[in-house]
């Protein structure tokens, strides 16, 4: 079952988008909520105050409305008045990851998160691009990530699918198998 403030924030991301496909600002809305999300992440000040329940909701929407207004369009503050006018502030980061995703999937684009112990090669990352570009038929990202803890192999993780082939991942399966065989069995013998 979903989460009630992940499916809220779905479909403001839903209505955001269509906004911006239906009036050709797609790219400037995303740039206005990753940079009202920055804010909203960093900066506590900007998110206590956005987030205050004891504010009038119409003086907190003019201050911001005044503070934003050369940095963001008519739809992101239209956005913003209705969540405050409905109490769901707390919901601007969810919003925004949404919104994200939709816009990748509006433009044909998929981003494939790839971590692994030691840089890749080339052409590893590029067969890695190819394979989910074929699979997917969307236009793919590569993002690298080295995580020493791993070991050796790689886990790549295509929007919420993953595959993990790292050794870490390995090694705790065995140990897994182990513990259940030595449980089964009784204690290993010693050599």
């Amino acid at each position: 079952m979903m989460n009630p403030s992940t499916r809220a924030a779905r479909v403001y991301a839903e209505a955001m988008i269509a906004i911006g496909k239906e009036t050709g600002t797609l790219a400037e809305i995303h740039d206005e909520l990753m940079g009202l999300d920055q804010l909203y992440r960093e900066n506590r000040e900007f998110r206590a105050f956005f987030t205050a329940p004891g504010v009038d909701k119409d003086e907190k929407f003019r201050i911001l409305q005044l503070a934003l207004a050369d940095q963001v369009g008519k739809p992101v503050l239209g956005l913003l008045s209705v969540m405050i006018r409905k109490g769901r502030e707390p919901l601007l980061d969810n919003i925004a990851d949404q919104f994200a995703k939709f816009k990748d999937i509006a433009e044909g684009k998929v981003h494939i998160r790839v971590d692994t112990a030691r840089p890749l090669a080339e052409d590893q990352k590029n067969t890695i691009r190819e394979i989910i570009e074929q699979k997917s038929g969307m236009s793919a990202e590569l993002h690298e990530q080295i995580v020493p803890e791993l070991i050796g192999g790689t886990i790549v993780k295509v929007n919420d699918y993953v595959i993990d082939g790292s050794i870490r991942r390995r090694l705790q399966a065995l140990k897994k198998t182990l513990v259940a065989k030595e449980q089964l069995f009784g204690q290993p013998h010693p050599r």
